[in-house]
């Protein structure tokens, strides 16, 4: 993908602390992929395959409500330099929100499977990335955990 791929995968949540090296190995996997307003990227439910990095652009996170024919509801916004579709890679499960296009986008996209191969084929590599993963994966957490603190003091306490 060349330099700029390379400087924002070293900005990025997931892979910083990699090598120079390290990160080139990681930017040969990467497929640059543009999307249109309003295309979804991925599909709460769906099989996960692949994860991704914003180059450009924002992506809105949103979940079905569970019951009831009302409208998706918004969980997150993604900016430049942040993940998304990350769970895939780590526990391969059904995706647990869809991801949408704000505005026309830019991304790398990953195929978990060949994430995962360089990971076993490096172990710093893959220590470092999941340790990352694990990192970003607490602070959403303990953010939603914030959240809904603070939702239930509202109906609790109102």
């Amino acid at each position: 993908m060349g330099k700029t791929s390379i400087e924002l995968l070293k900005r990025s949540d997931v892979f910083a602390g990699l090598t120079d090296e390290q990160l080139e190995r990681v930017d040969a996997l990467a497929e640059r992929v543009s999307v249109p307003e309003d295309a979804a990227i991925v599909e709460e439910d769906e099989r996960g395959t692949r994860c991704y990095l914003l180059v450009t652009g924002r992506v809105e996170i949103e979940v079905r409500p569970p019951y009831g024919d009302r409208r998706p509801q918004k969980i997150a916004t993604i900016t430049a330099g942040q993940p998304f579709g990350e769970l895939s890679l780590v526990d391969g499960f059904l995706r647990s929100a869809t991801a949408r296009a704000l505005e026309p986008t830019e991304l790398l996209a990953f195929e978990n499977k060949r994430l995962e191969e360089l990971m076993a084929d490096d172990p710093k590599i893959g220590y470092r990335v999941m340790r990352n993963l694990a990192s970003l994966l607490a602070a959403r957490i303990r953010s939603t955990n914030m959240k809904l603190r603070n939702a239930l003091s509202d109906v609790f306490y109102y």
